[in-house]
Order: structure tokens, then sequence, then C-alpha cells
């Protein structure tokens, strides 16, 4: 298990400990259980801990402070995941077509329920923020003078985390409810306009920047200086979409900052770890700014996972469980032998190929009752011509054999992932896997590590999407997971003794934002007049390219020697699939409503335009009969 700081392990504080409903009455909270309304004066860090548990956490139907709602979709990751990569070219839900289908086809009403979980959640993290940044202030917590030094670090993180909140709020709805530390208990938000809640959070984060002055770097877990700024540039990057007035100088200034403290070190020397897939890995920690675990820290705001002490249906469990699932495979069925050279051999030199190419390999006993009675099962199996194929290898992975069921669609295994769960609801559309470098017209094969993940038409699946539903799983779309439960060498090779137990929550934490992020974001930024060069925008790309081809430091076979603004749209779309930026991102380049066509789009199988008023989501139904709140422009 990884090493968790112990705030994180005090978990029994309820919401309660923050007078949670009163801020946001409008959300229906659940009432919580009275034994868990404790005094917690005396304990500052456990009620911090719950801020931080209400970004990784909250599961089931049974454990959530959202009423009537699915609790792991309430999760903050999954929640943005929901709005933020669903109704894209990246990715689609299979189930729920009454809710879900409608936001597939970036078509969304006030009454949606994913839509409720999503800004219930931001209300809910937004006020944990505020209420305890009150607390401090009003003298709640008995401190002494360095609990008191402790507490205004506390109060940092809270208002980074809260920025993090409100740059979703602002991405979201143009009649924004608004409220921070200032607030008072009891106050129903006040709905501002984006201008106006861009101008209060910038200003409230930029403060932070300012108090951080030189570098301070968080423990583990913890946001600090560096998340500050990289959500700051997050925020800035968007800044034409939310104010009508581009700040790309300020996105840029704040991601020179964080890539001069973090762009250094590791294979590359700039900062990145040496494998794509290692950051999405059991061991991921180790990249984490403050943790230590390595010589680079390229995920600079990472939310916590466990596989024992901080579980959920979010983060890499989420990101696993989602696209996974165990379709006509099964382990092969070795051939018993005695002969004595197959004892101790390696499964290599344990597979014979016949005259007609059928694989086998052979399996040793040295009792000779087990191996009769394993030849007798063995050529029941073999001389079944409906089960034959268990007893032929179609395929090694992981140093097991595993064979096919010719009568299905799509093979998978989550063997093949170390995980232990696996729900078939998502597929990519075909668009987005077209982003992605093939070496095949079939999109099967590519140099490009950041696909080595995936399932497509080698595996029997199909790239097209004849639907967006379950029932059509396997003929329906590519299954692009980039997360797995297996624990990775820093070169990007499985460490199976370092790997967690097959269950089914992920070891793994999720990577909120990375350095690559920032040099992509930079990029962007330069090229928009926002500061630096064309060399150094292309240097960041080409740094990003090189990690994806698993290239040697200076190898510059898939360096670009120039570099447009299409170049670098799809290059972060390759690079940051998953991680909750791709709505924003067509938005911003003005490819969301026309421009830029994906399967499913508008509810067309081609795809199809859509409205203006498709660039935000509407206030939720439940929100709107419970308060005086406008609703959003359009609807």
């Amino acid at each position: 298990m990884k090493t968790l700081n112990k705030i994180f392990l005090s978990l029994g504080i309820a919401g309660a400990a923050f007078g949670l409903s009163s801020c946001v009455g409008d959300l229906d909270l659940e009432p919580r259980d009275p034994s868990e309304n404790t005094d917690v004066t005396n304990d500052i860090d456990a009620v911090f801990a719950d801020i931080y548990m209400n970004f990784a956490t909250y599961g089931a139907n049974g454990n959530s402070p959202v009423s009537g709602f699915d609790g792991g979709m309430a999760a903050f990751q999954r929640a943005m995941f929901i709005a933020e990569e669903l109704p894209t070219d990246e990715a689609s839900w299979l189930w729920d077509p009454a809710d879900y289908g409608t936001l597939n086809y970036g078509q969304f009403n006030p009454a949606l329920g994913c839509l409720y979980g999503t800004y219930s959640r931001l209300m809910i993290n937004i006020t944990l923020c505020n209420q305890f940044i009150q607390n401090v202030n009003s003298g709640y917590f008995n401190l002494d003078a360095e609990g008191q030094k402790n507490a205004e670090e506390y109060k940092r993180q809270a208002k980074v985390l809260w920025g993090a909140c409100y740059y979703y709020m602002l991405s979201f709805y143009d009649k924004i409810p608004y409220a921070d530390e200032s607030t008072p208990v009891g106050a129903v938000p006040v709905q501002l306009s984006r201008q106006e809640v861009y101008d209060r959070v910038t200003a409230t984060l930029e403060d932070v920047v300012a108090e951080y002055g030189d570098n301070q770097t968080p423990y583990y877990g913890f946001v600090g200086l560096d998340a500050a700024e990289s959500i700051l540039a997050k925020i800035y990057l968007n800044a034409e979409v939310f104010t009508g007035t581009a700040a790309w100088d300020k996105c840029y200034s704040h991601c020179k900052n964080v890539i001069d403290r973090l762009g250094k070190g590791g294979y590359y020397g700039n900062g990145l770890v040496r494998s794509y897939n290692a950051l999405f890995g059991a061991n991921n920690d180790k990249y984490v700014l403050g943790n230590g675990g390595s010589d680079v820290n390229e995920i600079i705001w990472s939310i916590v996972g466990d596989e024992v002490h901080l579980t959920g249906f979010s983060g890499a469990t989420f990101l696993q469980a989602a696209w996974l699932g165990t379709n006509g495979v099964e382990a092969t069925m070795g051939k018993p032998t005695m002969d004595t050279k197959y004892q101790n051999a390696p499964l290599a030199d344990r597979i014979v190929t016949d005259a007609d190419g059928v694989q086998t390999f052979y399996v040793y006993y040295a009792d000779q009752d087990d191996f009769a009675a394993a030849e007798s099962a063995y050529n029941e199996v073999a001389s079944d011509s409906k089960n034959k194929w268990k007893t032929q290898i179609s395929e090694v992975q992981n140093n097991t054999a595993y064979s096919f069921d010719p009568t299905q669609v799509g093979y998978i295994s989550q063997d093949w992932y170390n995980s232990g769960n696996g729900w078939k609801c998502m597929v990519a559309r075909k668009s987005f896997v077209r982003k992605f470098e093939w070496d095949d017209v079939q999109m099967t094969q590519s140099s490009d590590r950041r696909v080595a993940l995936w399932q497509t038409a080698a595996h029997g699946f199909s790239v097209e999407n004849i639907s967006l539903l379950g029932d059509d799983w396997g003929k329906n779309g590519y299954l692009t997971p980039k997360y797995t439960n297996w624990a990775y060498n820093e070169d990007g090779t499985i460490n199976k003794e370092q790997s967690p137990t097959n269950i089914s929550s992920a070891a793994g934490d999720y990577a909120a934002i990375r350095l690559a992020e920032i040099y992509l974001t930079a990029a962007e930024a330069i090229l928009n007049g926002g500061g630096g060069t064309q060399a150094e925008a292309l240097q960041y790309v080409n740094w990003i390219r090189e990690r994806a081809y698993a290239d040697a430091p200076g190898d510059a076979t898939h360096h670009w020697t120039s570099l447009s603004m299409q170049d670098l749209r799809d290059e972060r779309c390759r690079e940051l699939y998953q991680e909750n930026v791709r709505r924003s991102d067509l938005i911003r380049w003005n490819q969301w409503c026309t421009g830029y066509t994906w399967e499913w789009k508008g509810g067309v199988q081609s795809g199809t335009n859509l409205p203006e008023s498709s660039k935000l989501y509407p206030i939720p139904s439940r929100v709107m009969s419970a308060s005086n709140f406008q609703q959003t422009t359009g609807y």
C-alpha cells in the first residue's frame, strides 16, 4: 500500500461539522447520522481532510451527500468526466439512454440527472472549502501559534481547491451561483455573471500565489503553489470564452513559472515521466509532486486513491472499470505432460506450433495420478468441436496464454489490466481514434505508446459507432483505456511483484493536472501571442511526442519542424484524453458547434451541428425549483 498522510485516513468527520446544508439547501442533501456530528474543535486536521475526501471519493448510493443520485457518478472526477468528456468525440456512455443518451449527443436539458450530480458535487465542494476558511477565521478551532500557522496553509489549499471548482463552474454556466468565505452561513449563493466570477476567482488565486512567494512543495496528495498557478493557467487559457477578452499573456506567465520549477530532471531532462503508461498505473503516486518517489513530479495535482483505504467508484477505478469487461477470453488450457524438459521451462519454451499454425503449450505434472486426471480433462475439451478453442493459444499477454471464443465479438480480459472490475459502459468514437497516427488502415497498430492499452479491430472490436447502446458493445466502438492496476517500472515495463492484488478498487491516483498539460497550454498561449517564442512552443510539443513514441532523449524521429495551431490541437487531444479538458478545448477552438463533426454529435449518426446554447449547461431543474436563480441563457 502507498504511504498516505495520516490526515487522509481520518475519515469520521461529517459535512455537518461545516453546517454543510446551510449554504447549499437547494441540493437536497442526505441527512447525516447524528452520531457523526461530533465536536471537532480540537481536530482541524480531520476536518480539513474531509475537503480532500470529497474530491477523492464517495461511492455507492447509500454513501453520498447527494440525495437520490448515484454516489459514484457524483464523485468529483467522475462528475467532471461526465460533463467534459461524454458529449465529445472522446467517449460515450452506453447505458441509461434516457439520461445519458441525450448527453452523448450534446443535447442537454435541466432534468438530466447526470447534470444534477455534476452541479451538486461542485457546490458541495465549494461550500466545504468556504466554511472551513470561515471556521478558521472565526476561531472555531482551538489553535496554538503553530496550529494557526498550519491553518493559514490549510486556508490557502482550500482556496486552491475552491478555485478548481470555479474553473468548471465558469466552463459550464453563464449565470453562476457564487459563494466564498465572506458568504454568511445559511445564505443562498448569489448568481453572478461569468465576468464577475472570473474576476473574483482569478484575484483570489493570484493572492494565493503571491502569499506562497518562493516555491513551497506540498506534501503528497495536497495542493500548493504549482497547482494554484496551473489552475490559473487553465482559467486564463479560456479567458476569451469566459469573458470575451483573451488573457494569453497571463496564461503563458503562469505556465512558465510552473515549467521553470518542475521542467527538469528525469530521463528526458524536462520533468516528464519516461513512460506514458507508468503515469496511469497502480504506483503512479511516485510521480506526484511532493511524494519524492522519483526525481520527476509530472503530476501536479493528484486526486489520491488507494485499493484498501481510499476506495470509490471514481478516479482510476472508474477509468478502468467503465472501459473494461471480460469477453470471449479464457486462460488457455495447457496440454498435460510428464516430460521433464517442460518442468521449469519459461512459457515461450513450452509453446509448440503445429503445421497448421495452431499453438499448444505444455504443463508439467510430476505425479502420475495428477497427470492422468489432467490429461482426461484436456482430451475431453480438445475433442469437443465447440470447446476445442479453449486448448488453442490465441495470444500471450504478461506471460499468460489466452484463448478466444470464436463465437464472440470483441476479445478482452480484465486480467490484462490487473483489474477486478469491468462494466462494459463506454466506447470511443471513430473521429477521436482517427486523431492518432496509425500504421495500418484498420487502425490497430501504432508506435504511439498512448494507444498501447486500447482494444481495437485486432481483438474483434469495430471502430464504427453503429449506435451508442450497451447491447451493441463490441460492435460499436473501440475501447480506449489508459489506466491500469499494474505497477510499472520507470521504463514502462510491468512490475508484477509490486502490483496490487486484482481487486475491485484501483490502487493508482487520478492525475488531475500534469506538467504535460502545462507544456501544451504554454504552447497554445505562445501561438496566440501570449509571449515566448515559436521555437519554445515547438520544443514543448516535441518533448510530448518524444515521450509518446518512447524515443531516446534527443532522438528526433517523431519531432516536428514546425507547429500549426491544428497540429497543437491534435497533439493536445492525443496527450490529454480522459483528463477532463476536451469539451472546453473544442469550445475554445470554435469547433464545438460547427467546424468539426464527430459520430452522433447532435443525435445523428454521422454528426451534425450543435446550437450555441449547447456551449453551456442548464442549471438542474431540482435546483431551479428550490431557488430564485435565473436559468442559463438559451434554456
